[in-house]
Parts: structure tokens; C-alpha cells; sequence
């Protein structure tokens, strides 16, 4: 069974709500984006990629290089 328009606008707003509570739940140690992907791995990768780049670009998280792959952390202006 396919699914409908609004049930993927449903899902895909979803995942965009757990990240977001992921990343604020981790604080100030953050998540690696390795681990992300594979929590996420329902969802395809760019799109996953995308989500948190235009979070970077809005000021709503950090990126960071760690130890060959990118640690990602919530700033405050998540919540806004």
C-alpha cells in the first residue's frame, strides 16, 4: 500500500521532531553523525544531511570534526 501526500508530510515532520529531541537530549556532547545515520536509517542519508545542514545554517546547531566524523550538537536557538 502507498502511502498518502499527508502521511508522508506526517512522517517526514516526525523525524524532523526526534532529531530535534535527540540533539537537545545529548546536550552538550552532542551525537556523532555516523550514529545519526544509523538511527535514521529509514529515512535517505541526504536527506537526513540536508536536515541537519539547514539546521546549521540557521544557527540551531554546532558541527564539529571529531575523530574522523562530525559530532553534531542543539544550540539554544532549537527550541525557537
Amino acid at each position: 500500500m502507498e502511502q498518502s501526500e499527508k502521511d508522508r508530510a506526517l512522517t517526514f515532520r516526525n523525524w524532523h521532531q526526534e532529531m530535534n529531541n535527540i540533539l537537545i537530549e545529548r546536550g552538550i556532547n552532542g551525537y556523532g553523525q555516523k550514529s545519526l545515520l544509523r538511527y535514521f536509517k529509514a529515512e535517505p542519508k541526504e536527506e537526513v544531511l540536508g536536515y541537519l545542514e539547514m539546521l546549521l545554517k540557521e544557527n540551531k546547531v554546532q558541527k564539529f570534526a571529531y575523530n574522523k566524523d562530525f559530532i553534531w550538537r542543539a544550540t539554544t536557538e532549537i527550541l525557537v
